[in-house]
C-alpha cells in the first residue's frame, strides 16, 4: 500500500499478528480481550503508529462497521467467540509448509514497546468505550459511515484520513 507523504515500510504487519500482540499484552496484564475489543485496538493501535512513524502498521482495509472499525480478518478470526474473552491466538497459513501456524509479528524493538504501551492503555478501556471513541464526531469512522450524508456500511477507512486525524489529536 503506498499513501502519498506515507513512508514505505518495508513490512506491514499482518492483522491477525497485530490481534496476537494484542491478546500477548492483556495476558501479560492478566486480563482478556474480547473480538470487539481486539478490533478496536488493533485501530488505535494502528492509528497511533501511523501518527508517530507515518507508515501504516497493519496491511489490510479497515472497514466502517457499526459498532466502529473493523479488520475482517480479526473478526472472522474470533467471531467464534461472540463477546467473549478470546482465549486462542490467530493462525495463519505457512505458504511453504502448509500449515497453520500462530501469526507472527516483526517489529523493532522501539516500535513493538510504543505499541505495547499504547495497547496497554486501551486495554484498561470498556469495550463500550472503546466503540464510543471510536464513533466520535469528525472521527475516520464517522466520516466513512456518514460518507456524503448516507450510511455506507463496510466502506473503507483510509490510512490518509486516519494519519491526519491521530496527528491532530497527537497536537491537542
Amino acid at each position: 500500500m503506498h499513501i502519498q507523504g506515507i513512508k514505505d515500510l518495508n513490512v506491514n504487519q499482518n492483522p491477525k499478528a497485530i490481534a496476537n500482540l494484542i491478546l500477548e499484552v492483556a495476558n501479560t496484564l492478566g486480563t482478556r480481550a474480547s473480538n470487539l475489543s481486539v478490533n478496536k485496538i488493533a485501530y488505535f493501535a494502528h492509528g497511533s503508529y501511523l501518527a508517530k512513524y507515518k507508515k501504516p502498521l497493519i496491511d489490510a482495509k479497515i472497514e466502517a462497521w457499526q459498532f466502529g472499525p473493523v479488520f475482517r480478518e480479526i473478526y472472522h478470526e474470533f467471531k467464534k467467540c461472540g463477546d467473549k474473552p478470546i482465549n486462542f491466538f490467530a493462525k495463519e497459513l505457512n505458504l511453504e509448509t502448509g500449515e497453520m501456524e500462530v501469526a507472527r509479528y516483526e517489529l523493532p524493538v522501539e516500535e513493538e514497546e510504543f505499541l505495547r504501551d499504547v495497547i496497554e492503555s486501551y486495554l484498561k478501556m470498556t469495550p463500550g468505550y472503546l466503540v464510543e471513541k471510536s464513533h466520535l464526531a469528525d472521527s475516520p469512522w464517522h466520516n466513512a459511515w456518514y460518507h456524503e450524508g448516507r450510511i455506507n456500511p463496510g466502506m473503507e477507512i483510509s490510512d490518509t484520513a486516519i494519519l491526519e486525524y491521530f496527528t491532530d489529536q497527537v497536537r491537542h
